[in-house]
């Protein structure tokens, strides 16, 4: 959590920049959209928003939070390339467990795993093209429970009555430390 006291400083520098007198309006306000980031985050994107402010106005919190967030642009080329990792590495076998929990509502808008990783390269700029929309559609979604990605081994185990013998779900999107270490002899 973010120094009260450290940001009063950062933010009483900001306003003698623009020649605003700092209030402690201003500080509580700024303080309860900013108190979740670190310092050197914060620090970074007020010198970035500087760097880029074109008017002689304290920048508003909404100017700042764009160099410390992602657009949903970004957010969804990025969902993207996950789903393009995991078309590589699962494929159309391999049932995937995404950290991004909107990635699964855009694949089963789509058709599925499934479907998705038997699509023709052709298809495959009109499908990126119509995932991106909908990332951007259901991250603005409270989503309760994300489906899952399931692939062509653990389908038919299912089918036959041999789910423990089903191979881990494929995890994309996750950091070394968050993935789930288990022993897996299909996927040496």
């Amino acid at each position: 959590m973010l120094d009260k006291n450290k940001f009063v400083e950062l933010l009483t520098g900001l306003c003698e920049v623009f020649n605003k007198q700092p209030s402690k309006t201003i500080f509580n306000v700024y303080y309860e959209i900013f108190r979740d980031y670190s310092e050197e985050r914060i620090k970074k994107a007020v010198i970035a928003c500087l760097k880029t402010h074109k008017f002689n106005t304290l920048p508003k919190p909404a100017d700042i939070l764009q160099f410390l967030e992602e657009s949903h642009e970004d957010k969804a080329l990025r969902a993207w390339l996950y789903v393009r990792e995991a078309m590589q590495k699962a494929d159309f076998y391999f049932s995937v467990d995404f950290k991004d929990k909107v990635i699964p509502h855009c694949i089963e808008a789509l058709g599925g795993w499934m479907w998705l990783c038997e699509q023709a390269g052709k298809d495959i700029p009109f499908i990126e093209r119509r995932f991106l929309d909908l990332y951007r559609i259901f991250s603005k979604r409270e989503l309760k429970d994300s489906p899952k990605m399931i692939g062509f081994f653990e389908a038919k185990n299912r089918e036959n009555g041999y789910e423990k013998e089903t191979p881990k779900p494929i995890q994309i999107g996750y950091k070394q430390e968050e993935l789930q270490i288990t022993h897996n002899p299909i996927t040496k």
